[in-house]
């Protein structure tokens, strides 16, 4: 009788339970259809991605020659993990390539094919130092380990990058162009980047050039690209076949003269 009557006070809960068995396929099947439309989202997404980051032209490795030490186990984390150097150097080629090729035919642009970042072995003579590769129109930026221990490691080395990537695709007159031209177009392609624009000095009578003075290329630099826009992308064109301070005239739109007090040379830009 007790067993019976036990059995009783047990079936009124068997229909509720066989009820909720059959909502557990429902919320399983929802469950399954969300997975794989999630799934299917990211790889599309994945794919856009791939697709837009080999768009880019050229392939990106990343190279810790530092690993064991405790600059490398920084760059591994910060930077080749999830791999933010990859994407430092993508945006700040975007932006680099677009101000020196706005409109260009392929002749004229700069060939890419690869470039490795790497995180040098030994401390570099500067933060960033651009190299080619292995093969033709592949780059190396070589990133100096003593810029990881500082405090402010994560800014040095997106400026280090960035430094690289305008060096990259700078023309430099077949190794013949001063480097301290080089190093103030780079400087300038630098602040814009950071700032979105640069802050130039106030316009005098006369910029003189002086390729070995890197403060008044500087001034030059700014200063042409002040009073005659797209100054920087015309010599860097012009620097794709070689070196001869003429170039510097015919990026100006007008004639460049020696100083009369110096071997520099100067442009009057009164006549602008």
């Amino acid at each position: 009788m007790e067993e019976s009557h036990s059995r009783h006070l047990l079936q009124p809960l068997l229909p509720p339970s066989a009820a909720a068995s059959d909502h557990v396929k429902p919320i399983s099947s929802n469950a399954g259809i969300t997975s794989r439309l999630f799934l299917v989202a990211f790889i599309g997404l994945v794919s856009i991605w791939a697709n837009h980051e080999a768009s880019k032209g050229y392939a990106i490795t990343l190279v810790n020659e530092s690993a064991t030490t405790f600059a490398g186990a920084r760059f591994q984390l910060f930077y080749v993990a999830n791999e933010e150097a990859t994407r430092v150097v993508i945006k700040a080629s975007n932006s680099i390539e677009n101000f020196l090729y706005p409109h260009s035919h392929s002749s004229i642009k700069k060939p890419i094919e690869s470039v490795t970042i790497k995180l040098a072995d030994r401390n570099l003579t500067d933060n960033v130092v651009v190299e080619p590769g292995s093969g033709q129109d592949q780059f190396v930026l070589n990133i100096s380990p003593s810029i990881m221990g500082g405090t402010n490691f994560g800014h040095d080395v997106d400026v280090a990058l960035r430094r690289g990537v305008a060096r990259m695709w700078l023309w430099d007159g077949q190794g013949r162009s001063p480097q301290n031209l080089i190093n103030a177009i780079v400087e300038y392609l630098i602040n814009i980047l950071e700032n979105g624009s640069i802050e130039l000095l106030e316009p005098t009578t006369a910029v003189c050039w002086d390729p070995n003075d890197g403060r008044a290329v500087a001034e030059f630099v700014n200063h042409g690209e002040r009073r005659r826009p797209g100054f920087i992308r015309r010599l860097n064109r012009a620097m794709k076949d070689g070196w001869n301070d003429e170039k510097l005239g015919a990026a100006l739109g007008m004639s460049v003269h020696k100083c009369a007090t110096s071997e520099s040379l100067r442009y009057n830009s009164s006549s602008v």
